[in-house]
């Protein structure tokens, strides 16, 4: 089994959440085992020492951009913004950079609905960020490539 640090966020909303049990399952069926904190592992220590801890002990990581932060109204960079927007966890940014830190060949995944801000961002990090829709009856099937590519990195 690969051990792979996946990063996401202890919630997500329920229509979505719901669906990410088929893609652990997809996960270890492809010989991944997925650690998470909060998840699979309790906290011991400081959220990012606990993270640091167990990156260290995993293979790979795989981030999951799922939607965690919703403004409706507001303003960035002092324009107003016209429609809603959602945003993943602040954590996602902090565990991708540590990943890539930590020189970890890293997976990141970005929910439709996800603004890609930040490691999101396209061409910001030194990674592809593919996107997802759990809603999307075959959203597993643009997973797969994904995760071959990535136990190709591993060298599984």
């Amino acid at each position: 089994m690969i051990e792979a640090f996946v990063s996401r966020p202890n919630w997500a909303p329920p229509d979505i959440e719901s669906k990410l049990e088929a893609l652990y399952q997809l996960l270890q069926d492809t010989g991944f085992k997925a650690n998470t904190i909060g998840k699979s592992q309790a906290a011991l220590r400081s959220p990012f020492e606990d993270v640091k801890r167990l990156m260290k002990k995993c293979q790979c990581t795989i981030v999951l951009g799922l939607p965690q932060v919703f403004m409706h109204s507001g303003s960035i960079k002092h324009v107003e913004i016209s429609n809603p927007m959602t945003f993943p966890t602040e954590w996602n940014q902090i565990e991708t950079t540590m990943s890539l830190m930590l020189d970890l060949p890293t997976l990141v995944l970005l929910h439709k609905t996800v603004a890609s801000r930040g490691v999101f961002d396209r061409g910001a990090a030194n990674v592809f960020v593919y996107e997802f829709d759990v809603l999307e009856s075959d959203w597993l099937q643009g997973v797969r490539p994904a995760l071959r590519a990535l136990q190709e990195e591993v060298g599984a």
